[in-house]
């Protein structure tokens, strides 16, 4: 199996609960009871994919990504600084391209 990590994230676990800032680890192929394992500052956390909401993370040098509803969604170059601004505002630190 090969293994999906995402190193710097804002994952959302629901609209009731503040997003976790850390990294997200998960094996491919991914089904909605894959269990990840999120590591935080504070915490290691494992817990099924299907319970994770949203994960945005940066792709690349000038990409972001986005993975909701178990899809994968990057960003056009053209949006690139809003999104930066936005997660930077978010996470209080520049997130760090993961490809």
């Amino acid at each position: 199996m090969k293994e999906t990590k995402i190193n710097d994230a804002i994952i959302g676990l629901g609209k009731d609960k503040d997003p976790l800032f850390g990294s997200v680890q998960y094996e491919q192929p991914a089904k909605p009871n894959t269990i990840a394992t999120i590591r935080t500052d504070k915490a290691k956390i494992q817990i099924p994919l299907n319970q994770i909401d949203l994960i945005i993370f940066r792709f690349g040098a000038e990409t972001f990504g986005l993975i909701f509803n178990y899809r994968l969604f990057i960003s056009d170059n053209k949006s690139f600084n809003l999104w930066n601004r936005q997660t930077k505002k978010l996470a209080c630190h520049e997130l760090q391209p993961n490809f």
